[in-house]
C-alpha cells in the first residue's frame, strides 16, 4: 500500500465517479479498500477535533472526525485514495478507524465541522452566527452546482448514448426491412420457377403422347403396306 502514497494525485483532482447512485459508489469505495461503510448508522460531527484541524483543512483532505452511536471517533471519507487516507494519519492518531459514507453525507459533516469551528472562535453566538454560516453556505452551494454540473453531464452522455442507440436501431430496422424485401423477392422467383417447371414438364408429357401416338399411326400404316404387299 505504500507505493501508491508516491503517486503525484493531489487532494483537489476528484477521480470522476461512472454512472450510479451515491450509495453505490460509497459501498464499492468500502468493498475495494475493506472499510465499514457508516452511512446507515447516526454521525455527530466531533466538534473537539474538528476544531483541532479546523474545517478548511478538512474540507481540503475531504475527510470528517464524526462520533458514532458507540460513542467512538472516526474518521469518514466519500472518496478514499492513499492521498486523503495520508491526510487523515498526518492530522489523526494513527490508530484512528477511518469508515466511509456517501458524497452529500461527507459535505453535510464538513458543514458541520465549518459551522462548529465558527461557533468556537466566536464568544458572541447570536451576533456571529450569520457571518460564520456564509462561507459554509457558499460551500454548500458550490457543492450543490458541481453536483448540478456533473449530473448535467452525465444526462448529456446518457443523451448522446440513446441517440447512438437509436441511430443503430433505426439502421438495424431498415436492414431488416431490405432482407424482407429480399426474401418476399426470392419467394416470388421461387413460384415463378416452380410453374416454370410444371409448365414444362405438361409441355414434355404432351409431345411424349404425341410421338407415341405417331409412333401408332406408324405401325398402323406399316402393317397395312406390308398386308398389301403379301396380297
Amino acid at each position: 500500500m505504500d507505493d501508491y502514497f508516491d503517486s503525484d494525485t493531489t487532494y483537489d483532482e476528484e477521480p470522476r465517479v461512472e454512472p450510479g447512485d451515491e450509495r453505490s459508489a460509497a459501498l464499492d469505495t468500502a468493498r475495494s479498500w475493506e472499510l465499514p461503510y457508516l452511512d446507515d448508522e447516526p454521525l455527530l460531527i466531533d466538534s473537539e477535533s474538528a476544531i483541532r484541524v479546523g474545517g478548511e483543512e478538512l474540507a481540503r483532505i475531504g475527510a470528517a472526525p464524526v462520533r458514532c452511536e458507540d460513542g467512538n471517533v472516526r474518521v469518514v471519507l466519500a472518496d478514499a485514495t492513499p492521498e486523503r487516507i495520508a491526510g487523515v494519519r498526518e492530522h489523526f492518531s494513527g490508530a484512528v478507524a477511518i469508515g466511509v459514507v456517501k458524497a452529500s453525507t461527507l459535505a453535510s459533516l464538513l458543514d458541520a465541522a465549518s459551522m462548529s469551528v465558527a461557533t468556537a472562535g466566536n464568544t458572541d453566538m447570536v451576533a456571529s452566527g450569520a457571518a460564520a454560516a456564509a462561507p459554509v453556505w457558499g460551500r454548500t452551494l458550490e457543492r450543490v452546482l458541481g453536483l448540478v454540473d456533473t449530473e448535467t453531464t452525465r444526462l448529456q452522455e446518457l443523451r448522446g448514448k440513446m441517440q447512438e442507440l437509436g441511430g443503430e436501431m433505426a439502421a438495424r430496422e431498415q436492414r431488416v426491412q431490405e432482407l424482407e424485401t429480399e426474401l418476399q423477392r426470392m419467394r416470388v422467383e421461387r413460384l415463378r420457377d416452380r410453374e416454370m417447371v410444371d409448365r414444362l414438364r405438361h409441355e414434355l408429357a404432351d409431345r411424349d403422347n404425341r410421338l407415341d401416338r405417331a409412333l401408332t399411326k406408324m405401325q398402323e400404316l406399316a402393317a397395312i403396306i406390308t398386308g398389301g404387299h403379301i396380297k
